[in-house]
């Protein structure tokens, strides 16, 4: 085996060696973007299910509100209808 055929083999070898670094790392950073963006998701899906929760909540408070308004209601009219039952 001459020298320039070892040269060439080494400098194959190199080349060779240089790709598969740079599949590891495209691959590496590759699973970190997609981690990444799980995350995020995640995040934002959390973020949605905060603001539903706090809208049925704020929901609950008017139907709470609503009620307690329809029982002064009722409440007044029973009074209405009993003083004018008594004025006749």
């Amino acid at each position: 085996m001459n020298i320039q055929t070892s040269i060439s083999l080494i400098a194959l070898l190199l080349a060779i060696g240089g790709n598969i670094t740079w599949l590891f790392f495209t691959y590496g950073n590759s699973e970190k973007r997609k981690l990444a963006a799980e995350r995020d998701f995640n995040h934002l899906r959390n973020n949605q299910q905060n603001i539903s929760d706090g809208i049925a909540h704020g929901f609950d408070e008017i139907e709470d509100k609503l009620d307690a308004l329809a029982r002064d209601l009722l409440e007044i009219k029973v009074w209405f209808m009993r003083n004018f039952k008594e004025r006749d």
